[in-house]
Formats: C-alpha cells, sequence, structure tokens
C-alpha cells in the first residue's frame, strides 16, 4: 500500500491500490486521489510563493 503525507494531520495517510482514495487513519480525512493531488499541489504552490516572497526580502 501506498503512503502520502495527509494535508490535515500531516501523518501518513494510505492510498488504495487501485489508486482511487487517500485515507488517513489518524484524523480521519478521506478523498479521491485526484482530489488529493490538487490540494497538495495548492499546498506546493503556496510553499514556493512563500518562499520566493521571503528570499525577495532577505537573500542572504
Amino acid at each position: 500500500m501506498l503512503e502520502a503525507k495527509c494535508p490535515q494531520c500531516g501523518q501518513k495517510a494510505h492510498v488504495d491500490d487501485e489508486m482511487e482514495n487517500v485515507k488517513c487513519g489518524h484524523c480521519g480525512y478521506s478523498a479521491k486521489y485526484e482530489e488529493y493531488l490538487e490540494l497538495m499541489k495548492g499546498k506546493a504552490v503556496m510553499m514556493a510563493d512563500d518562499f520566493q516572497m521571503n528570499w525577495n526580502k532577505n537573500p542572504f
């Protein structure tokens, strides 16, 4: 079983063998795999934007 990072609690979530669902046994998060990917993609873009904004303020 594939593991993924839960977007709600940060613990390990599990992706089913069919790559259709993501579920976290710790907090109960559950979503379709495509929805999970979109959510995590959005978080990655936000992190990159925050990094760039902070870098522009103080590069060293």
